[in-house]
């Protein structure tokens, strides 16, 4: 099973396992990357309150990186 990446403008398709694609996690500064592979605790933590608020903070800071650089796509373009 796979889902689209969620950065704004990527239509790249993801496992289901995985939060985005590669290049828009990699955009996720670390700290935040962490919170959301510590709120996950090995599939436990999905869809706890603090799983949720870590994908949304991880999401938000890829997507506020691609306006501020005035794309919709980040790293390789939208696919």
């Amino acid at each position: 099973m796979t889902h689209e990446c969620p950065a704004t403008g990527c239509a790249r398709e993801v496992s289901i396992s995985m939060l985005m694609c590669r290049s828009h996690w990699y955009m996720v500064p670390p700290p935040l990357r962490t919170a959301v592979w510590n709120a996950w605790q090995d599939g436990a933590g999905a869809g706890t309150a603090q799983h949720s608020a870590a994908i949304s903070a991880a999401i938000r800071s890829v997507n506020e990186k691609l306006a501020a650089k005035g794309t919709n796509s980040g790293p390789g373009g939208a696919r």
